[in-house]
C-alpha cells in the first residue's frame, strides 16, 4: 500500500489520505460484491486492488515469510544425535551375560560449527528475506506502471473512437457536398467515390481501435486478477507532477529494484564471511554410557571430541573463499549496472516528458484548431466551386491526424509521467 500512500505528498496530504481511505473502502465493497466487475473503476481503486489480490505479489509475500522462518532455523545448532547399540556381542550365542566386555550402549553427540558461522548463516538468509521484500516492492512498482500504461491505452482508444465518430460526421458533410456538386454537374463522379472511400476507411479505423481497446482491457483484467474485463473511468487520471531530474537521480538508490540489488550485494558479502569461517574446524562432542550384564562387570562411561582438520585448504577452503569473493563482486557490479541503467532511463524519460508536454500543448492549442478552420474554409470553397474534392479530403484528413496526434501526445505524456513516478518510487525501509 506504500505505493498508493507515496502519492499523498504536498500541501493536500490530509485530503489525499482521506480520499485514499474512501477509495480503500470502495475497493473493499467492490471486492465483496462479486468477482466480476460491475461498477466503474477508477485508477486509484485499481491500484489498491492490484496490491491486494495480484497473484504474483501474494506469492512474493509468502516467499518473504518463508525466508524469515528459514533465517531463524539457519542460526540454530544442528540437532543432537542419539546412538543406541550392542557392543562386543558374542556372534555364536548373542548372549549379553557371557563376556565382561558385552554391553548395551547409549550415546549422545552434538556438533558445533566454527564460531560465528551460525549467526552469519542466519544473517544471510535474513538478508535474502530483505531481497524478497524489495523484489515484491519492485514487482508492485512494475505492475503499477503496466496497469497505468494499459489504462492510458484504454482512455486513448475511447477518445480516439469519439474523434473517429466526429470525423465520420465531417466525412458525411464532404460526401453530401460532393453529391450535391455532382448532381449540379459541378463535380465529377470521382469526387463522390473518393468521399465514400474516406468514409469506409474511417470504419476500418474504428474496428482497429475497438480491437486495441479490448486488448488493453484484457491486460488490465489480468494484472488485477479479475475474471471479467472491468468498466473503467474514462477520464485522464491526475498523476503527481514528477520531481526535478536532480531530485529523481538522488532518490534512485531507494527504488525497490535497486534496494533488492543492494540487498543481494549484502548477502554475497555475508557469503564471503561464511567462507572465511570454514578455515576453522567443526567440533563434535559425544558422551556414551554402556550397561554391562556380565556378573561383577562394571558399567562404562565414555566421552570424546571429534573435529575435522582443514590443514589442506588449497583445494577446498581457498577455492570456496575465492568463489564467494567473485560472487560478491558480481553482485556489486550488477547493482552498479542497474543503477546506471535507471539513471539513463530517468534522464531520457524526463527529456521525453518535457518534449511531449510542449508537443501536446502546441497540437491541442494551435494545430488542431487551425486544422479545423482550414477544413471549414476548404469545404466552403469547394461548395462554391473554387476547390476540388482532393483538397477537401486532405483538409478532412488533417483534422483527423491532428486530433489523433494530440491524443497520442497526451497518452504518451501520461505514460512518461507514470514511468517517472515508477523511477521515483521508494521501497519500504528494511
Amino acid at each position: 500500500m506504500h505505493l498508493a500512500l507515496r502519492m499523498c505528498t504536498g500541501t493536500a496530504t490530509q485530503r489525499c489520505l482521506a480520499a485514499l481511505s474512501v477509495a480503500a473502502l470502495t475497493v473493499a465493497s467492490f471486492l465483496a460484491a462479486a468477482p466480476a466487475v460491475a461498477r466503474t473503476l477508477t485508477l486509484d481503486q485499481a491500484e489498491a486492488l492490484l496490491l491486494q489480490q495480484n497473484p504474483s505479489l501474494a506469492a512474493l509475500a509468502q516467499k518473504n515469510i518463508e525466508l524469515r522462518h528459514q533465517a531463524i532455523a539457519a542460526a540454530q545448532l544442528p540437532d543432537p544425535r542419539l546412538s543406541v547399540g550392542a557392543v562386543n556381542l558374542p556372534a555364536d550365542t548373542l548372549a549379553f551375560n557371557r563376556q565382561p566386555m558385552t554391553m548395551l550402549s547409549l550415546g549422545v553427540s552434538q556438533s558445533f560449527p566454527p564460531w560465528g558461522k551460525r549467526q552469519l548463516e542466519g544473517e544471510r538468509v535474513d538478508t535474502d528475506a530483505r531481497v524478497s521484500l524489495a523484489e515484491r516492492g519492485a514487482s508492485a512498482a512494475e505492475l503499477t506502471l503496466a496497469l497505468r500504461q494499459a489504462w492510458f491505452e484504454v482512455i486513448y482508444d475511447e477518445h480516439a473512437r469519439r474523434i473517429l465518430l466526429a470525423q465520420q460526421r465531417l466525412a458525411a458533410q464532404s460526401s453530401q457536398a460532393s453529391l450535391a456538386a455532382y448532381r449540379a454537374s459541378q463535380a465529377p463522379e470521382a469526387d463522390v467515390l473518393r468521399s465514400r472511400l474516406a468514409q469506409e476507411e474511417l470504419v476500418n479505423a474504428l474496428s482497429r481501435i475497438e480491437s486495441e481497446h479490448t486488448d488493453a482491457l484484457a491486460r488490465i483484467a489480468q494484472i488485477l486478477g479479475l475474471r471479467d474485463m472491468p468498466d473503467l473511468d474514462g477520464r485522464w487520471p491526475g498523476l503527481p507532477a514528477p520531481p526535478s531530474l536532480p531530485q529523481m537521480l538522488a532518490r534512485l538508490p531507494g527504488q525497490p529494484a535497486l534496494r533488492a540489488a543492494q540487498a543481494q550485494t549484502d548477502a554475497a558479502r555475508l557469503g564471503v564471511a561464511i567462507a572465511r569461517r570454514d578455515y576453522y574446524p567443526e567440533f563434535t562432542v559425544s558422551v556414551g554410557y554402556g550397561q554391562s550384564y556380565y556378573p561383577g562387570s562394571p558399567n562404562w562411561l565414555s566421552a570424546g571430541v571429534e573435529m575435522n582438520l582443514p590443514i589442506f585448504p588449497g583445494k577446498r577452503q581457498d577455492q570456496n573463499l575465492a568463489a564467494a569473493q567473485a560472487q560478491a563482486l558480481q553482485a556489486q557490479y550488477r547493482y552498479e549496472d542497474k543503477r546506471l541503467a535507471y539513471a539513463r532511463q530517468a534522464r531520457s524519460t524526463y527529456a521525453r516528458y518535457e518534449a511531449l508536454t510542449a508537443q501536446w500543448q502546441r497540437t491541442e492549442g494551435e494545430l488542431l484548431p487551425t486544422a479545423r478552420h482550414v477544413y471549414e474554409a476548404t469545404l466552403a470553397a469547394y461548395t462554391a466551386g473554387r476547390m476540388d474534392m482532393s483538397a477537401v479530403l486532405k483538409a478532412q484528413q488533417d483534422v483527423l491526424d491532428m486530433g489523433l496526434a494530440a491524443l497520442r501526445y497526451r497518452r504518451d505524456l501520461e505514460s512518461a509521467r507514470a514511468e517517472l513516478d515508477f523511477l521515483a518510487t521508494q521501497g519500504e525501509a528494511q
